[in-house]
Parts: C-alpha cells; structure tokens; sequence
C-alpha cells in the first residue's frame, strides 16, 4: 500500500516483456464425412424359399415315421434330414446377403465420433475464452490489475492499442469444426446428420465472451440508452458503459499513450487519473462529450488530435450522433447492447458498466502512479529497449554497423537512474563533450583525485 503523498513509477514495457495471455487455439477441427442411409436391400428368392423347403422336408420326415411304425425295415428320418440340413447351410452360407452393413454399428460409431469432436471444442471454447478475458477483463476484475506487472502495459504501436471491451456477447469458435461434403441430404443417415447439426450448433458458438471495439477505427463513437429494472441502482447503462470503457483505456495504457477529457456531466472524479492531468502530451486522446447539444462548431470538431470522441446522452439529431451515425460506431446500452447499422439494429449482447462510486475508487487508487519524466515513448530496461529498439531484428534493419554520429558517438547505456532516465557512459575526450577514458577510469583533470 502506498501512503499518503508518496508515488510509484510504472517503467514502460516493450512488447516481448508483457505477460502473454493463455494460449489461443488455432486451426480448425475436421469431422468425417456423415455416413449414407443404409436402404433396405430385396430379399432373395434362396432366403425365400429356404423356409418353405424346410416345413416340407419336416413334414415329410413326420410322414415317414407315421408310415414307418409297423415296418420290421425302419429308415432313420434323421439319416434323411442330415443331407437335407446340409444343403441348406450352404445354401445360406454362399446365397447373397445385404453386404454386412448394421445400421445400429455405422450409428453408434459415429455418435463416439461426434462426442470426440463435442469434447475437443469444447476444450478450445475453455481455452479462447482464458485468452480472451485475460486480454480484456471484466471491469469487477480491474481493480486488481492496480499496481500490478500488467498495469499500462500497452503502448501506442501495439496491435491492441486502443482495444476496448464493451460487453459480453455470443462469438464463434476460435477453431470451427468442418463437416465434408457428404452429398444429398436425403442420402444421409437422418440420425447421424442430425446428431451433428446439433453438435455444431451447441459448439459452434461461445457465449459471454467479451465484445471488443478498436478506437483507432472510429473517431466518433455515440452511446445512447435508458434506465432498466434489470439493475436498479443503475444510474444510466449507457454512462454506465462509457466509464467502464474510460477505466478500461486507463489501466491498460499508460498516461503518455492515452489521454482522456471530458466535458458536460458528472465526470468529476476523472480528475484522479494520471490520464487527465497532460493529456495533450498523449499520442491518442479520447474526449467523453456528455449530455451536451453539438451543433458542429464546437472547438474539438476541427481538432484532430482527438483519436476518438465519445458522446453519451446526446441527442440523436446532435451534430455528434450524426456524425457518429454517417463515420462512426452508434451503440445502444440498455438491458441489451446493441449497434445500429445500414440494416437496422443488431444485439450484440449485454452491456458491461460501471457505477460512479465503483469509478471514484479505482481512478483515487490509480492517482499515485506516474511515468518517469523521461518517457516518450516505450523504453525497456534491457540493452535493446535502452538502445532504443524493440528486439535484434529492428537493430539489424536499422543499419547497426553505420555507426553513430554526433553526440551520440561513442556514448553506451548500461542502465537507468531512480527515475528512469538512462544512465549513459560516453567514451569520446572530453574535447568533445565526453568522459575521456581518463573520466572514466579514475576521474577528469582537477577534479581532486
């Protein structure tokens, strides 16, 4: 816990030193083909006259024992039969057949396939929705996320700067599972076919995943909304959103990647946030417009360094909303989130959101952190982020054998100081602005060695 007036410095990180998320998998599961109808085969004419035969040959055999009971010359009935038995086993045994295909098998092995597939997506549904929760929690879970590695660990070149959660919502599975091609449908074993419709389309989807929107791709962003019962201390779902979005964006990036302003409503307690205090120094700022009725001259209109404008509880016909509606992203936050489009209104699914006391606490708990003064931008601790590059394969294309000119000839980082500037050894004379070897070893001329 920190105390009262102190602060704690947050060192940038670069890509490779940020903490991966859980694995996301990858490619796609493969079915087998749905096996065809087995179709009922004719009976053959052998299999058909076998029976009658054998009813003859017992009533003929019933006959001569009938006959023969006085006789002193009896003929065994079985000695008679035996031949008989025998040429109707073989009869049975080389007559056709219906090409020893069992329904009941070819089903029962495809229901074990199925649940093979069933078990595995529903192993990769486990295993996206880690990796997606962890790249964007919930805003109950932000808090813990205060003071930790994973704090401002987003830069402004990342892929995922910018990326914000909005809401829970239905998505596809990360690996679909692919069916071949079978042939007609009326071809099909309906059991089979049906028992993998339905797998696909219980597993095909996951539910409650978070809905994700990138910031870069919309400069005007409009949240409307009303009260609901569902959640009676809700004061509005669409500010509720916005600042779960707001707080989001602060504890994902630092205060020199991400700025955030506000102007109209109740965004007081925004002025907790390092965010806040320079956010002209920012490389991306985003501006939360509340309740305010734009006409188009506003001064943040003709200002592009604005990445994003948020307008909550605006009117639709405010210049914002149609701007937002003809560029932008129009969201709707109510007991369902929902996007409206050229097609009409689409659910994504349920809105995320924030109270403004839940808001207070965690942007109060985040107003003792800073960046080093020093920090322009993403500077690792170790030698390639203190040379200023992001791994050995950005140093090799930047023509590292070329050397380096001016000032910065012959000067070599091997650390930083308590504020996170570099700490430098320069070799050239002191002539020329340098240590000198002199300097470095045991101290300049008349310095009092």
């Amino acid at each position: 816990m920190l105390g009262i007036g102190e602060t704690r410095v947050i060192e940038p990180l670069t890509m490779p030193l940020r903490d991966t998320a859980p694995p996301l998998p990858t490619g796609s599961i493969e079915a087998e083909e749905v096996p065809e109808a087995v179709r009922p085969q004719p009976v053959p004419l052998v299999r058909l006259l076998l029976p009658v035969v054998m009813i003859a040959a017992m009533l003929g055999m019933v006959a001569l024992m009938v006959l023969g009971a006085g006789s002193s010359r009896q003929i065994s009935p079985m000695a008679l039969m035996f031949p008989l038995m025998m040429l109707a086993s073989m009869a049975m045994m080389f007559g056709p057949n219906n090409g020893g295909q069992d329904p009941d098998e070819t089903r029962r092995t495809y229901l074990r396939h199925i649940k093979a597939l069933r078990e595995k997506a529903l192993r990769n549904a486990a295993a996206q929705r880690a990796h997606e929760t962890y790249r964007h929690p919930a805003p109950g879970e932000l808090s813990v996320m205060v003071g930790s590695r994973r704090m401002w660990e987003r830069g402004p070149d990342d892929p995922d700067a910018l990326e914000v959660r909005v809401g829970t919502g239905p998505t596809t599975l990360c690996t679909p599972i692919n069916v071949p091609d079978s042939g007609a449908t009326e071809d099909l074993d309906p059991v089979c076919a049906v028992s993998m419709r339905q797998t696909i389309k219980a597993v095909g989807t996951v539910p409650d995943m978070p809905v994700v929107i990138q910031l870069q791709a919309f400069r005007f962003l409009s949240v409307s909304g009303k009260a609901c019962a569902r959640d009676s201390e809700s004061e509005d779902p669409a500010r509720d959103m916005v600042r779960a979005m707001v707080l989001q964006l602060a504890l994902a990036h630092g205060p020199e990647t991400c700025g955030i302003e506000a102007t109209g409503g109740q965004w007081e307690w925004l002025k907790w946030l390092p965010h806040a205090r320079e956010p002209e120094k920012a490389r991306f700022r985003i501006l939360v417009v509340d309740g305010v009725l734009t006409t188009g001259t506003e001064d943040f209109f003709h200002d592009d360094s604005y990445t994003t404008i948020i307008e909550v509880g605006g009117a639709p016909s405010s210049a914002l909303g149609v701007r937002a509606e003809h560029e932008g992203l129009c969201l709707v936050a109510g007991q369902k989130l929902q996007v409206a489009t050229a097609a009409g209104v689409e659910e994504l699914g349920a809105p995320d959101g924030m109270s403004t006391p839940s808001s207070t606490l965690l942007a109060r708990s985040m107003a003792a952190f800073r960046r080093p003064d020093s920090t322009s931008g993403r500077r690792g601790t170790d030698l390639m982020g203190l040379l200023g590059y992001r791994d050995v394969e950005e140093l090799a294309a930047s023509g590292m054998w070329q050397g380096r000119e001016g000032s910065a000839r012959l000067m070599v980082p091997i650390g930083i100081d308590t504020v996170g500037q570099p700490v430098t050894v320069d070799l050239k004379e002191s002539a020329h602005g340098g240590m000198g070897p002199h300097g470095l070893c045991i101290g300049a001329t008349g310095s009092g060695k």
